[in-house]
């Protein structure tokens, strides 16, 4: 192969420009193909991970009902005793504050009047 004028140097220069620029490209959509790969994993493991946390939401949701209503049943029964309890209790001390408020009511009245004089 003879290069006899400036056409052939002309000619192998662009077909090297050529083969350099298709192995940039290639290798540049190499790389994008690597890049968009390593995005759907991760993409793929961010679903899992958010599959999973939904499950245990859900689960965690389910069992605090469950708490909810046995916290519920206990409330109304502790109501129920500490009613019946404090049904005979509470007339003791009702009692008690009436005597107690009337002694104050005499006492106030006692002291106005000896204020007054």
């Amino acid at each position: 192969m003879l290069i006899t004028d400036s056409k052939d140097i002309l000619n192998i220069v662009v077909a090297f420009s050529v083969l350099w620029v298709a192995l940039f490209i290639s290798w540049l959509l190499y790389y994008a193909t690597q890049i968009l790969r390593h995005a759907n994993q991760i993409v793929s493991e961010v679903q899992e991970r958010i599959h999973e946390l939904n499950e245990s939401v859900g689960y965690i949701r389910d069992k605090l009902e469950l708490v909810g209503a046995g916290v519920g049943f206990i409330m109304d029964g502790l109501k129920l005793v500490t009613g019946k309890m404090m049904g005979s209790m509470g007339e003791e001390y009702e009692n008690e504050g009436n005597e107690g408020v009337k002694i104050a009511k005499k006492k106030a009245t006692r002291a106005i009047k000896h204020l007054s004089r």
